[in-house]
């Protein structure tokens, strides 16, 4: 009989990842460039959009921690929208269920992710804070676990991870081997509002996912 897990059951680690799915981190430092290099220019409307999503954010987060539901309302679908994730090409499914298989055939590892963002190549997940700030760097092993869930391992895969004040992305590639790599921690809190940054690599990386995807925006 198949054992149903959650995905934070089993995978807890960036050492679990290691030992269950043979997964490492890049040894190179242009493996996962893209949220470096070739990053485009803010339309005015997104420079406009990005100055109206701090000032709402700041007047949000003067209140405490932004719980799960307020950063979807106030963080991430406007950014979604800023990016153009809400538009053609562009298809998000949340929420979203997925099973990860391990080599033991007795034993299933489910995950359940937020946010789903073109043909399975651009994942988003939310990090609840509750009662305490959960740093996003914490969540990473999950996040990949959800990424290593792709039917397409030949296509470089990409996430995001928020917690409402900080947002990590990673890259995970099959080449002859699984290997990821994770960009620095940007900040929104406290008034660092590195938003217009973020917007850059998260649209960057939508048109990297269209054009590998074989679908065109427009």
């Amino acid at each position: 009989m198949t054992a149903a897990l959650g995905v934070t059951d089993r995978i807890k680690t960036l050492n679990d990842l290691q030992s269950r799915f043979n997964l490492q981190q890049a040894s190179s430092d242009t493996f996962f460039n893209e949220w470096l290099t070739d990053l485009p220019d803010l339309s005015s409307a997104q420079v406009l959009g990005v100055e109206r999503l701090k000032t709402r954010y700041d007047y949000h987060r003067a209140e405490g921690l932004l719980l799960e539901g307020t950063i979807n309302t106030v963080v991430l679908a406007p950014l979604m929208e800023l990016a153009g994730f809400l538009d053609p090409p562009f298809r998000l499914k949340s929420p979203y269920g997925i099973s990860l298989e391990l080599d033991d055939p007795d034993e299933v590892i489910r995950g359940f992710i937020d946010t789903l963002v073109v043909q399975e190549q651009l994942w988003i997940m939310v990090v609840e804070p509750k009662r305490t700030s959960i740093p996003v760097p914490a969540a990473l092993p999950q996040l990949l676990a959800y990424v290593l869930a792709s039917p397409q391992p030949e296509q470089p895969v990409y996430g995001m991870a928020t917690n409402g004040d900080e947002f990590v992305f990673l890259k995970v590639l099959q080449p002859d081997g699984l290997l990821y790599d994770t960009s620095r921690t940007f900040s929104l809190f406290p008034r660092r509002h590195e938003l217009g940054e973020i917007l850059k690599i998260l649209t960057h990386l939508g048109r990297i996912v269209s054009d590998s995807s074989g679908i065109v925006s427009r």
